[in-house]
């Protein structure tokens, strides 16, 4: 059987990194091919197949729906080309291109695009209207696979799908452990991390407006695949932060040395799907401390790693929940991490491919 998985290009982000994750771990069992929407790459991944639609998209998205249409004319010959027997869209993007193409395909909805709408509609309504016809006429009686069971839900409110499946994100624990032994240049002092580059998205102004409120003023936050910026830079100065409490570390492809030897890994979002960054380190056994989204980190941090929740938005119970957890944390056992492990996952993933496959 031929896969090919769609992502628009091989980024420093999640959704890559969960993409390559899973080709990976199915790559003993099916013939996987990863298909790029424009050949951008933070880094190589020389063990996977990989092909690219075009080398950049800019005029494309000028276009708009005659670009994304032109896209799928190429993705088109390409997949005839390879002879591939499914694609799975990974990323809204792609599954704005793929839906023109008549072939067994699967979409991952990795984010909640219902929270995405539910923001739409509080700026502008005419907005949230043409965006939630666009994600009916995408995704209404397709075959979609959500990555959290609030996603799911959340989803089922507008979109009536064809089948749907709630899979967790594959992970390689000994893989991950491994990983993070790697010898790598690290902070002398004790720090707080935080992983990510889009600063409006990953809410890093409520990350640093908590930060400049806890307690401890020696430690610092280590601020993992964003570069040193004049926006942080000022809020920084604004905020109060001595410059030398941040540490800015462009992307790297190994991130696990530096989440298993921090003291907090921190998210701050408004939004997510299911973060893979909680659940690695979890499995690395780094203490976590999450803004409660509507989607994700509550079906991770439950049980007694509940109350190091905070609410969205809030700087102020954000740096409560650090200096809770600085304070005293749970033991991280594996009962945290067992539900991701990837051999029960895989299982779940290739039979929903299978019976796509024969219904389509």
């Amino acid at each position: 059987m031929k896969i090919a998985h769609f992502i628009v290009n091989l980024g420093a982000g999640g959704g890559q990194r969960s993409t390559i994750d899973l080709i990976r771990s199915t790559s003993d069992k099916v013939d996987n091919y990863l298909i790029l929407l424009e050949n951008k790459r933070a880094y190589e991944v020389d063990d996977i197949k990989t092909f690219s639609v075009c080398e950049d998209r800019k005029l494309y998205k000028k276009l708009d729906i005659l670009g994304d249409y032109l896209l799928s004319k190429k993705l088109n010959r390409l997949i005839k080309e390879l002879n591939i027997d499914i694609v799975i869209s990974h990323m809204e993007a792609t599954a704005k291109v793929l839906r023109f193409i008549n072939i067994p395909k699967i979409y991952y909805m990795r984010v909640d695009i219902a929270q995405e709408l539910k923001s739409f509609k509080e700026k502008s309504f005419l907005r949230y209207i043409k965006r939630k016809n666009l994600y009916k006429k995408i995704f209404d009686n397709k075959n979609l696979i959500t990555i959290s069971k609030d996603t799911k839900k959340n989803l089922l409110s507008f979109i009536h799908p064809k089948n749907i499946q709630t899979i967790y994100n594959p992970f390689d624990l000994e893989r991950i452990i491994d990983l993070s032994n790697e010898i790598s240049v690290l902070p002398n002092e004790e720090y707080l991390i935080q992983i990510g580059s889009d600063f409006k998205r990953k809410r890093q102004d409520i990350l640093l407006e908590a930060f400049s409120k806890i307690k401890n003023k020696k430690i610092k936050l280590l601020l993992l695949g964003t570069e040193e910026n004049k926006q942080i830079l000022e809020l920084i100065k604004r905020l109060g932060i001595t410059k030398e409490r941040i540490v800015f570390q462009p992307f790297v492809a190994n991130p696990y040395p530096f989440i298993r030897n921090a003291k907090i890994l921190i998210m701050s979002s408004e939004r997510e799907g299911l973060p893979r960054v909680i659940v690695e380190s979890l499995i690395l056994k780094t203490p976590v401390v999450s803004t409660d989204c509507d989607t994700g980190p509550r079906e991770i941090l439950v049980d007694e790693l509940k109350k190091y929740l905070a609410k969205v938005n809030d700087p102020d119970d954000l740096a409560e929940k650090i200096d809770l957890a600085l304070e005293s944390y749970p033991e991280i056992t594996d009962k945290y991490t067992k539900k991701f492990n990837k051999n029960e996952i895989i299982k779940k993933y290739l039979f929903f491919i299978k019976h796509v496959i024969q219904q389509d």
